[in-house]
């Protein structure tokens, strides 16, 4: 109860800022989110410096409320877990795999999470897409939620880039479900390919220059 009142503090208070045309933030595809009362899903994202967060979790309807997994070592500090924790964020170990954080996630999933993913793993500053990597495709298998892909451009310059007015736009695509494996794995062929799916979805709500790797293939004429 706690976390969602400071949520929604938050919410308030930057959405103040867009009211009066100070935070020029836009969001487009509002119509593609799944309901909310289905289940839970996956944020699938590009990611470009830290307001990433913050501005999504503004542009969204308070509805749907985020979740994302941060690093343990953030959590170690009580001040700053206990924020976190509030603000539904999930520890994860990185670097290892961390079969306990996964599952916290896959339960939150099928409880009604609205789970944000970077598969790009990293800030790419340039805001130039970069590779992506397949935990997502995982957990959204397993959990059996769609995968909402987004794509958002003007935050390189940071809280001082929307300080000084410049425009940020979020773009949402429309939902998709990963089909089940018979066994519940996922061989590495499968996995390459589902990413490769996913990153594409995400590639084609940025503009051509952001695309990185993946405008060749968007920009490739249709076989036969």
């Amino acid at each position: 109860m706690l976390g969602a009142l400071m949520y929604l503090m938050l919410y308030i208070g930057l959405n103040f800022m867009r009211l009066i045309g100070w935070f020029r933030w836009r969001i487009e595809g509002v119509e593609h989110l799944p309901p909310r009362r289905d289940s839970g899903m996956i944020i699938a994202m590009n990611h470009v410096n830290g307001m990433d967060i913050p501005i999504i979790g503004a542009l969204l309807p308070f509805s749907y409320r985020l979740s994302w997994m941060a690093k343990s070592e953030l959590f170690e500090n009580p001040i700053a877990g206990w924020w976190f924790r509030q603000m539904n964020v999930i520890p994860i170990r990185r670097g290892k795999r961390d079969v306990a954080a996964m599952d916290t996630v896959v339960e939150a999933l099928r409880g009604g999470a609205v789970l944000l993913i970077f598969p790009e793993g990293h800030r790419s500053r340039s805001g130039v897409l970069q590779s992506g990597r397949g935990g997502a495709i995982r957990m959204a298998m397993q959990a059996g939620v769609p995968i909402v892909p987004l794509a958002i451009t003007g935050t390189e310059h940071g809280l001082g880039g929307s300080l000084l007015r410049r425009p940020v736009l979020l773009r949402i695509g429309e939902p998709y479900m990963i089909a089940p494996t018979p066994d519940g794995k996922i061989p590495a062929s499968l996995m390459d390919q589902l990413t490769n799916e996913m990153m594409l979805r995400i590639a084609t709500l940025l503009p051509d220059e952001r695309r990185g790797a993946y405008a060749p293939l968007l920009a490739a004429p249709p076989k036969g």
